[in-house]
């Protein structure tokens, strides 16, 4: 795939999984899903928070824009927060 330089990815949660999208929509465009985690280990604690915590989700999504840019060989792809994302709208 070519990667047009003005392309960003979305990063979104649909479901229980965090997503990359890269493209208008999921049947035209590229994408990675992840997997909520049950729970996350809170790196400053220790401790596991239960799935569906911010931390989980962010997670989810910037795990899938990793394997995303891994995939397409674009290492350096920028990317939002869609309306689904913790962080977006």
């Amino acid at each position: 795939m070519y990667l047009n330089v003005t392309q960003r990815a979305e990063l979104g949660i649909d479901g229980n999984c965090g997503f990359a999208l890269l493209g208008r929509n999921i049947q035209e465009g590229e994408a990675e899903f992840v997997e909520i985690p049950e729970s996350s280990v809170d790196r400053d604690s220790s401790f596991m928070r239960p799935k569906g915590t911010n931390a989980a989700k962010l997670w989810a999504c910037k795990e899938a824009l990793r394997r995303l840019r891994i995939r397409l060989n674009a290492p350096n792809m920028s990317y939002y927060f869609g309306r689904s994302h913790p962080y977006g709208d």
